[in-house]
């Protein structure tokens, strides 16, 4: 089976996969627990949180754990804006169209909860999937307490222009502590640089299995002194905000996937699956009624979305599986229900049939070129029936 669904989930790294063994095998107590063998899991949680800390240019302090991306933007939000709720009649908070399920849904949550309160802005995006920071900064009232940004896109791939937007809500307001800034970025943080301080992000949302560490570990940035509420309550574990016992193993792991990206190697390995994605693009181009969507050049390294024309995405996506070839229709994280795109929508308004036919390829660093040959011919073949 040819594996191109990596934006679904990522294949584990086989360091990252010693890691998490070696914890499971060797410190199963519990990270809170006061004896010698409670404290060896508890350094090996602070190493990871360390680690992550070190490479996004933040304290120690405020990088929490959590089980994943679709938590982190919960905690976020949510307790954003609960917290704000307590001190303001009404407060808006802004986004763009083609955020993720885990950010849209606890933000029309919250509206259900509280249906006079809370307005909801979306911003206009381009056809190619970007928002420009003009956009933004034009819906901003002193109302606004959120802007979340999705930093790449899951399902096209787009890259956001995170710190050109961070700079212009710093200087929006300066005198209050809002708008908060927060970006969903399961998706970028494999690929893209960034230092939180630098990008002015207040909150920011990063998940294990899209970076090739386990299932199930998250993590979310925390800016100090961010104004916030805990939205799980219990023991009152991660400074309060998010209780439950630690999963060292997978803290274990995303902590040493994030340490992969410091290495030397990791930039070339960036460069070569880019390189990889442009030749099957440049293939795939080729068939009679395959149109690329979203931005060619501002996009995600191992993505690929396209259309193709007089086809359905189920039958694409069927036929390539009974081909051993894995793809998706869009993104994997809708119950394993396969949808019309809500992202191709929206970035092609007055062409519906999009939304019906687009497929996603997503690569890894371990595909091949010889994988890539066969992609080609299998989709090829599809298209032809």
């Amino acid at each position: 089976m040819i594996y191109l669904d990596s934006q679904a989930s990522t294949p584990i790294h086989p360091e990252v996969l010693k890691v998490v063994t070696q914890v499971l095998e060797n410190s199963f107590s519990n990270p809170h627990s006061q004896h010698i063998l409670g404290q060896k899991s508890m350094h090996i949680v602070d190493d990871a949180r360390r680690i992550i800390a070190d490479h996004f240019g933040v304290q120690f302090s405020e990088i929490i754990f959590t089980s994943g991306a679709t938590e982190s933007n919960n905690i976020a939000i949510q307790g954003v804006i609960l917290e704000a709720l307590e001190k303001r009649d009404k407060v808006e908070i802004i986004t763009t169209p083609i955020e993720h399920s885990a950010v849209i849904a606890p933000i029309q949550a919250l509206i259900n909860q509280y249906p006079n309160r809370i307005i909801h802005k979306t911003t206009p995006i381009t056809e190619s999937g970007i928002v420009t920071v003009e956009d933004i900064q034009n819906l901003l009232t002193p109302d606004t307490v959120l802007v979340s940004i999705i930093h790449a896109n899951n399902e096209i791939g787009t890259i956001q222009p995170i710190r050109d937007i961070g700079r212009m809500l710093k200087k929006y307001n300066p005198d209050s502590i809002y708008p908060l800034f927060h970006s969903d970025g399961a998706q970028a943080v494999w690929s893209e640089d960034l230092n939180f301080n630098y990008s002015n992000l207040d909150l920011y949302s990063i998940s294990g299995h899209k970076m090739y560490a386990p299932k199930g570990i998250g993590s979310l940035y925390i800016k100090k002194n961010t104004p916030i509420q805990a939205i799980v309550y219990g023991g009152g574990q991660e400074y309060g905000i998010r209780s439950g016992t630690l999963n060292t193993p997978g803290i274990a792991g995303l902590g040493e996937a994030i340490r992969l990206l410091s290495i030397s190697e990791h930039n070339n390995i960036v460069k070569n699956l880019r390189a990889l994605r442009e030749v099957l693009l440049d293939k795939l181009l080729s068939i009679e009624g395959v149109s690329l969507n979203g931005d060619r050049e501002n996009r995600l390294p191992q993505n690929i979305n396209i259309s193709i024309h007089n086809q359905t995405a189920e039958k694409l996506v069927i036929a390539a599986d009974l081909a051993g070839l894995a793809i998706s229709a869009g993104s994997a994280c809708h119950s394993g229900a396969m949808q019309e795109s809500e992202v191709i929508k929206a970035i092609s308004p007055i062409q519906a049939d999009k939304a019906k036919n687009s497929i996603r390829i997503s690569l890894s660093q371990y595909n091949t070129e010889d994988e890539i040959q066969q992609t080609y011919n299998i989709i090829k073949s599809i298209v032809k029936l």
